[in-house]
């Protein structure tokens, strides 16, 4: 077992540490993995500053424990995972642990920060793709209001609680290939692999960070109706919610009119309530296809369907593709 110890202050930093304790060269942040620990690479690139972004693609020949030491700065860490589990992966903070086993493939974006600990632990045959941005805390303080500066701050603060709540969307996977597949041995490909890394920064943080403080539309929303709210969102996404509670409901637990509800849980989360619900559980759904925890029969019966067409319909509309070609491609990984 491999173990590799480390701290985060800028990406092209942890790579270069990386390269003397792994004793190869870099080209300019470019580590190629020794054979004896894997086949792949990490690469590099500092954008200003204040922030950096790295990229991973490496299939682990040894087993593997990664443990990145904490820093008194609270800077963001912003990642979008893709794990090819072969035997087993783990990832534990300081508070909370969560392990994979088995032959399945684990996609996620994670929030974290550098004033934790976090250890990520890999087994031999393990393929992990990963893009990492590095975020000084002095950069998201001066570009981001004060409500939603704060609100990133608490969401880093999570651990390990909220690790792969955050799924990865088909515009977002369309750039990711784009990212493993740039040339890196041009200027060109990597003009490209920059462009791409931060395209798909700008489409997450608004995704998922920024929309769920609108300035321009929650100015007036108090701090109970935030929470008021976020208990509806857990009640939608929960996965023993097989049938979509009544609007009337939901308004009884948010204290809210109907009206008021569909307002405001459209402006801070994007979508209308059963829009939210329903693809939250078709996420589901996919996931437990991809991991191989369900048949597509399953999976649908799971999450309240009962007519295999109508959720091969919704599946194909919210995802682009039918379930039973997630299902064919769940193992399928270049070597």
């Amino acid at each position: 077992m491999i173990w590799l110890r480390y701290v985060i202050r800028d990406f092209e930093q942890m790579v270069d540490d990386w390269s003397k304790f792994l004793k190869v060269k870099t080209d300019h942040h470019f580590l190629p993995i020794p054979t004896k620990i894997g086949k792949g690479y990490c690469y590099a690139q500092l954008v200003n500053e204040a922030m950096s972004f790295v990229v991973i693609d490496v299939k682990f020949n040894e087993d593997i424990v990664m443990q990145r030491k904490a820093l008194k700065e609270m800077n963001l860490l912003l990642y979008l995972n893709q794990v090819y589990v072969d035997g087993y992966y783990q990832i534990a903070s300081n508070t909370d642990r969560v392990k994979f086993t088995g032959h399945v493939k684990r996609r996620s974006i994670f929030l974290t920060s550098t004033n934790y600990p976090l250890e990520l632990s890999y087994s031999k045959g393990t393929r992990v793709q990963l893009v990492g941005i590095y975020f000084k805390s002095a950069l998201v303080r001066k570009f981001l209001k004060k409500d939603v500066f704060h609100y990133l701050e608490d969401y880093s603060q999570v651990r390990l609680r909220d690790h792969d709540l955050k799924p990865i969307l088909q515009e977002e996977d369309k750039m990711l290939k784009e990212i493993f597949e740039a040339d890196l041995s041009s200027e060109f490909g990597k003009l490209v692999l920059h462009n791409r890394v931060l395209l798909i920064v700008e489409k997450i943080l608004h995704r998922f960070l920024l929309s769920k403080l609108p300035p321009s539309k929650t100015k007036d929303l108090t701090k109970k109706d935030l929470e008021r709210l976020k208990k509806v969102e857990l009640l939608l996404s929960e996965e023993e919610v097989k049938k979509f509670p009544s609007v009337k409901e939901l308004s009884r637990i948010a204290l809210m009119s109907s009206t008021k509800l569909k307002k405001r849980f459209k402006e801070v989360y994007g979508k209308k309530l059963y829009e939210f619900y329903n693809y939250n559980r078709l996420y589901k759904a996919r996931q437990s296809i991809e991991n191989g925890e369900s048949t597509i029969k399953e999976a649908a019966y799971n999450i309240g369907y009962s007519n295999l067409s109508n959720f091969s319909k919704a599946f194909k509309k919210e995802f682009g593709m039918l379930p039973s070609q997630i299902k064919s491609t769940r193992v399928k990984m270049s070597s």
